[in-house]
């Protein structure tokens, strides 16, 4: 039977990578992640989908795919189907995994739809930032809060009787799974209680419906990004996820590229984020630029980058320690770094036994179990390192605060009287983000900092942020190295930059459900 290959989304845009791969009677699915540019036209943070129709909604806006046996039961209104039976993209399908590259909200963000069989496979890293990520932050993507009919809408069952259900998880890249991780895979803290599946290693090679699926790990702006390849009856198909080449771990790129190039693939999957880069600024010459940021104030300094990016974290750490201050964490930093430390990933400091990190405490009105549980961990080990607004305002010069858009309202408490802003994360890439950067630039105003970086849609011009994405050379490098038989560009809004390898190989230009046959 045929090998097809089919891009439900992300064909043409930046994020909500949703791609199934169909060999004979197997199906994987590589990522299901949100297309945050398709939500945000229907969408904003107050008109969200409603829950109580399941997935209706985003089956309406063509924000889902309509595929059916691939959603959970419990999220089916009554009848769905029947509506979409007729549409152009319908068929039924029985998914066999679903291989997640990283947890970024645009990869994974929409398994809280996918139905709670279908094993996920990760990183053991990747893993453990999914279930962080889900205990602080929301969504569904580990475990899920089982649903019922009830008068016509689809509500959770009860809150204390019934327990969230864990989703299947697989761990590439570890031989088996470490006592920390498998401890923090059951925690939970929650009056609803977890029934856990553990997790299950699996190296970094395994057969997935019959068919061999081989991992790499690969540097991005989060811990535990990974590639792929699957070998098909048409050959090897390759996904690279996202990916580069100029952070602190780009070794791991290259022995990607080199590996797979070894596998001499009939498909390359590769993303395009920003290949109209030449030259991007690297993680170390942010660190630098920042450290000389920071070693000119006097008062309080605030970071301000990407949540999960560890890589930026830990370069801060460094130069609060190299300029006497204290890093001040939020509560989903300490908690994912404890994630981390669970998974056994290197490099990650102790957050309570590491004398640079401070945790902030937030008022006791708007915390959660789950943080309170960590602020009770914390102040047993290290109370003299839990700092609250009343530390920070009468020593600001003491402290880097890892703050971003969220975290402002402490601000209100802190009543910084200047300093300096190092904003050092990724440029505005939508309309929504024009108007959150411009929020930004007044708050910097009202309490008088000094920024650092650049709001707006200027892209890695201020040498303060080194972007998760391969650049233009990069890629040439890569696919001029694994040199597939076809290119499919997905993760990308540049097309016309990919027309360059028409010599070398076949480029396949999709669009948002089209498919390609391999072979």
């Amino acid at each position: 039977m045929a090998v097809v290959l089919t891009v439900y989304d992300g064909a043409s845009c930046i994020g909500g990578s949703k791609i199934i791969l169909n060999d004979g009677g197997a199906a994987l699915l590589l990522d299901f992640g949100i297309n945050f540019k398709s939500e945000g036209a229907f969408f904003d943070e107050f008109l969200q989908p409603r829950s109580t129709f399941g997935f209706s909604d985003l089956l309406a806006l063509g924000l889902l795919p309509p595929l059916k046996g691939l959603y959970r039961p419990d999220l089916e209104y009554p009848g769905i189907w029947d509506r979409y039976s007729g549409h152009p993209l319908f068929r039924e399908v029985e998914v066999q995994g679903v291989l997640l590259s990283h947890a970024h909200f645009d990869h994974c963000g929409h398994f809280t739809y996918l139905h709670q069989d279908i094993p996920v496979y990760a990183s053991l890293t990747g893993a453990a930032v999914c279930k962080a990520l889900q205990d602080t932050a929301g969504g569904e993507i580990c475990y899920i809060t089982p649903r019922e009919l009830k008068d016509g809408l689809i509500r959770a069952t009860g809150y204390r009787q019934v327990p969230y259900e864990q989703k299947i998880y697989h761990a590439f890249n570890c031989e088996s799974v470490p006592p920390g991780m498998a401890s923090f895979w059951r925690q939970c803290d929650s009056a609803r209680g977890l029934n856990c599946k553990p997790l299950k290693a699996c190296g970094n090679e395994t057969s997935i419906a019959d068919l061999p699926v081989r991992f790499w790990p690969v540097d991005h702006s989060i811990p535990g990004a990974g590639a792929y390849a699957l070998k098909t009856s048409a050959g090897w198909v390759v996904y690279t996820g996202d990916l580069r080449l100029h952070g602190k771990q780009g070794a791991l790129t290259r022995q990607f590229i080199n590996e797979a190039a070894s596998l001499k693939p009939a498909v390359l999957v590769c993303e395009g984020t920003h290949p109209e880069v030449k030259r991007p600024v690297t993680e170390n010459e942010v660190a630098a630029n920042s450290f000389e940021a920071v070693k000119k104030e006097k008062g309080l300094v605030v970071a301000d980058f990407g949540p999960r990016n560890i890589e930026r974290l830990l370069s801060f750490l460094e130069i609060a320690g190299g300029t006497d201050r204290l890093l001040v964490l939020t509560s989903k930093d300490v908690y994912l770094l404890e994630a981390l430390r669970a998974a056994g990933e290197t490099g990650v400091p102790d957050p309570c036994a590491d004398g640079r990190i401070a945790l902030y405490v937030r008022p006791r009105a708007v915390r959660q179990k789950w943080e309170d549980s960590l602020l009770a961990r914390f102040g047993e080990r290290a109370p003299e390192r839990l700092v609250d607004a009343v530390r920070v305002r009468a020593a600001p010069g003491g402290y880097i605060l890892c703050f971003s858009y969220y975290d402002f309202h402490a601000f209100l408490d802190i009543e910084p009287q200047g300093g300096t802003y190092i904003y050092s994360s990724s440029e505005a890439f939508s309309e929504e983000m024009l108007l959150d950067h411009e929020r930004v630039r007044n708050w910097i105003g009202l309490f008088g900092f000094k920024l650092y970086g650049s709001l707006g849609r200027d892209r890695e011009s201020s040498g303060f942020h080194a972007s998760g994405h391969i650049h233009g050379p990069g890629i040439e490098e890569m696919v001029e190295t694994i040199r597939p038989s076809v290119l499919v560009p997905v993760h990308t809004e540049n097309r016309e930059f990919f027309r360059r390898f028409e010599g070398i190989c076949r480029v396949v230009y999709l669009q948002n459900g089209e498919s390609f046959t391999i072979g």
